[in-house]
């Protein structure tokens, strides 16, 4: 019979799951200062066979490298490979696409200066993260005690389809991330979530690129979030094991919640633009949300380019020099 035990690195939950094939880790944890210690600590200095990181953003992969220093693999989604590579927005020419993207929704000139400007301040805490030989101090709203690093590896192995390791059934569930991966116990019926479902929490779509035949190519996220949604609906479920927030049990409740959540903003999206007409994204934003569009422009944006690809991968909007209609 397989146990479970919950790490808690102050934002971020890791798992450590044992049973007759041995142990396993899921996440690597983030690399703030006292982390390693936490878990060296939780571990009782029995270190886990492998890691499955569930995908490479900096608080889910940042130790990945500091295990695999110690001979423990750390198993990544193909995707997200070239996120363990080299942090978000450090990748030549990811930088160059994001701007590019902005420069084509159709924000006025001052608001697309102003979110050109927010992504050179990622690109630098990027850096930060990526370069310290200290731990940077914490940012203003701190999640962790410490700035967090993120040092480049490469995954042992990548899962560029579904497959088992010990116990575990991984899952290659796009959405999240390109390479994001989940992972099931399927006698008890865990699902380790990562940030696929969190309890309390409808994740919204994000801007992001991943490397293309032709250089960076936009990835469609939330179709692909539905989908993998949609899949994990049909097993059998008893309980989620998040990467971040409380464990819950009523799973099959929480994915239909997130799946009515996006379909209820796709219908409004939809419906905003059969009754006042064609738009740009950003056209659609300033309709949608005026007061804060100003405000939350990459969430914003990110949202409403979320719902405007859903609706064009099932043909009911279609867009032409940057502007879309029902």
């Amino acid at each position: 019979m397989a146990s479970v035990e919950r790490i808690q690195l102050t934002y971020n939950n890791v798992y450590v799951v044992d049973d007759e094939n041995g142990r396993i880790l899921i996440d690597t944890g983030p690399d703030y200062a006292g982390a390693r210690d936490r878990l060296r600590t939780a571990l009782d200095q029995k270190q886990p066979a492998i890691i499955i990181a569930t995908h490479a953003h900096v608080d889910h992969a940042g130790l990945g490298r500091w295990w695999q220093a110690q001979g423990v693999d750390v198993v990544l989604g193909a995707r997200d490979a070239h996120l363990a590579a080299k942090p978000h927005l450090l990748q030549a020419g990811e930088f160059e696409a994001m701007v590019r993207y902005v420069s084509e929704v159709g924000a006025p000139p001052e608001v697309e200066a102003e979110a050109v400007e927010g992504l050179t301040r990622r690109r630098e805490w990027a850096k930060r993260a990526a370069h310290s030989a200290d731990y940077p101090p914490p940012g203003s709203n701190p999640r962790w005690p410490t700035g967090l690093r993120y040092e480049a590896f490469t995954p042992a192995r990548t899962a560029t389809s579904d497959l088992e390791i010990g116990g575990l059934e991984v899952l290659v569930c796009p959405g999240h991330t390109p390479g994001n991966l989940v992972a099931i116990e399927p006698r008890e019926g865990w699902l380790f979530s990562g940030d696929q479902l969190l309890p309390d929490i409808t994740p919204t779509p994000g801007i992001q690129f991943e490397p293309g035949q032709g250089g960076f190519e936009r990835f469609h996220s939330l179709p692909e979030f539905v989908a993998s949604l949609e899949r994990l609906r049909e097993r059998e479920l008893t309980r989620c094991l998040p990467g971040h927030g409380e464990p819950f049990d009523d799973v099959q409740g929480a994915i239909d919640a997130n799946l009515a959540a996006i379909e209820s903003r796709t219908e409004r999206v939809l419906e905003e633009l059969k009754e006042s007409g064609p738009a740009t994204v950003y056209g659609l934003c300033e309709r949608l949300y005026p007061k804060a569009l100003r405000r939350r422009f990459w969430q914003i944006v990110a949202t409403v380019q979320g719902h405007l690809d859903v609706l064009t991968r099932r043909d009911l909007v279609s867009c032409e020099g940057g502007v879309f209609e029902a």
